[in-house]
C-alpha cells in the first residue's frame, strides 16, 4: 500500500499547497475518501502544527497508517473531533457521495476558527456541484482551475451559518413488532433498508437462544431483527464503518434491544465474540470480491462446528468457483431477486 497514488482530488491538493504561501500553521484536518496523502504533505511544509487525518473507516484508516509520517495524527471515528482548526482539506472525488461530502463540509465549517480556510478539490474540471455547495457557506469562494480538475477555497469570516443534519431514521417491521432504524451518510443503504438486507430478515431463521454474528452491519436492521428473534440468545453487528456501528447502538438503545452488541472491525479478529450458531453476510459487490472472501474467513473462524453461514447475492458462481473448508455449501434457494446461500462449518 506504501507505493499507492494520491486520488486525482488528493493529488490536486497536494499540488495546491505546494504553491501556497501560506507561513505558518497550527493545526488542520484532512478527511481523506483515499490514504490522506495530504496529510503528509501538511506535515512536511508546516512540522510544528497539529495535523490530525480523520477517517469513518477503520480500514482506510489502518491502510493510512502504513504510509502517514508519524507526525501526523490518525483517527478513525463517526464524527469530526469537536476541536478548533485553522484549516480543513477535503479532496471529493466526482463519483462520492453526495450527502457524506455535505456532511464534511459543514462539521469542518463548523470547527474553523474564525480565519480558518477550508480548501476542498474535485477531480471534475466542469465541476459546479461542489461550488455550490461552499458558496452556501457565505464568504467569497477562490476557484484554482486544473486540467484534472478544481481546488476552491473559503475563509470563514463569522459563526452565522447554520449547520445541516443528514441523518436519517425510519421504521420497518419484525414479527409482531416495529423497529426504528437510525442511519447516516457513508453508511451502507442510508435512508433505507437494502432489498438483500430484507430479504435476509424474511427468509433466514434464527431459532431462540441463538448466537448471532452480522458481517458488514450497515444501519443495524439485520442484526437487530436477528437479536429480537433469538430472544434470549445475542447478536452480535461488526463493520469497518464507524458510523454504522454507531447508528446500530443508537437504535438497539431506543428500541430497548439489550442483548446486541455492536463492534467496530476491519481485520476478522473478534476476540471479544464467542463462537456464533448463525453467521449473516450480505457482502459489497465492490472489491473484487475480497470483502466477500474475508467475511467467508471470518465466518468459518467464528461459527462453532455445525454452525450455519447464510449469504445472500447475485453472485453465487462466484461462490461456486471457490472451496469454503470447513464451510460447505448445503442449499440454494431464491430469496426474492437473490439467491440466498447456506453454509454448514464442519
Amino acid at each position: 500500500m506504501s507505493d499507492l497514488p494520491p486520488l486525482p482530488s488528493e493529488q490536486l491538493l497536494i499540488d495546491h499547497l505546494a504553491s501556497s504561501t501560506r507561513s505558518s500553521l497550527a493545526s488542520a484536518i484532512v478527511m481523506s475518501p483515499g490514504r490522506g496523502q495530504a496529510a503528509n504533505a501538511l506535515a512536511a511544509a508546516f512540522p510544528n502544527s497539529k495535523t490530525t487525518s480523520w477517517f469513518v473507516d477503520l480500514h482506510r484508516a489502518e491502510r493510512a497508517r502504513e504510509v502517514t509520517s508519524e507526525d501526523v495524527h490518525v483517527i478513525c471515528q463517526p464524527d469530526l473531533p469537536d476541536t478548533r482548526w485553522e484549516l480543513a482539506l477535503l479532496p471529493v472525488l466526482k463519483t462520492g457521495e453526495a450527502e457524506m461530502n455535505r456532511d464534511l463540509i459543514h462539521q469542518s465549517w463548523q470547527r474553523l476558527t474564525i480565519g480558518g480556510e477550508l480548501i476542498a478539490a474535485v477531480n471534475a474540471p466542469k465541476d459546479t456541484w461542489l461550488l455550490n455547495q461552499l458558496q452556501a457557506l457565505g464568504p467569497k469562494v477562490r476557484c484554482h482551475d486544473h486540467a484534472t480538475g478544481r481546488v476552491y477555497s473559503v475563509r470563514k469570516s463569522s459563526e452565522t451559518f447554520k449547520p445541516k443534519t443528514f441523518d436519517a431514521e425510519f421504521t420497518h417491521r419484525v414479527d409482531d413488532r416495529i423497529l426504528t432504524v437510525h442511519s447516516r451518510p457513508s453508511v451502507f443503504s442510508h435512508r433505507s433498508i437494502d432489498r438483500a438486507a430484507a430479504a435476509m430478515i424474511r427468509h433466514v431463521p434464527i431459532p431462540i437462544g441463538s448466537t448471532v454474528l452480522e458481517l458488514g452491519c450497515g444501519n443495524g436492521a439485520v442484526a437487530m431483527a436477528a437479536a429480537v428473534r433469538s430472544q434470549t440468545g445475542h447478536a452480535y453487528a461488526v463493520d469497518c464503518n464507524s458510523r454504522a456501528v454507531q447508528c446500530t447502538e443508537r437504535a438497539a438503545a431506543q428500541n430497548q434491544i439489550k442483548n446486541l452488541t455492536a463492534i467496530v472491525n476491519h481485520d476478522g479478529e473478534l476476540p471479544d465474540v464467542p463462537p456464533c450458531d448463525i453467521a449473516l453476510l450480505n457482502p459489497p459487490y465492490y472489491g473484487d470480491f475480497r470483502i466477500a472472501e474475508h467475511f467467508m474467513v471470518t465466518a468459518a473462524k467464528k461459527l462453532r462446528s455445525g454452525g450455519e453461514a447464510y449469504v445472500i447475492t447475485k453472485q453465487t458462481d462466484r461462490y461456486l468457483e471457490y472451496d469454503w473448508w470447513p464451510l460447505e455449501m448445503t442449499d440454494r434457494k431464491t430469496a426474492q431477486s437473490y439467491d440466498l446461500l447456506r453454509f454448514i462449518r464442519e
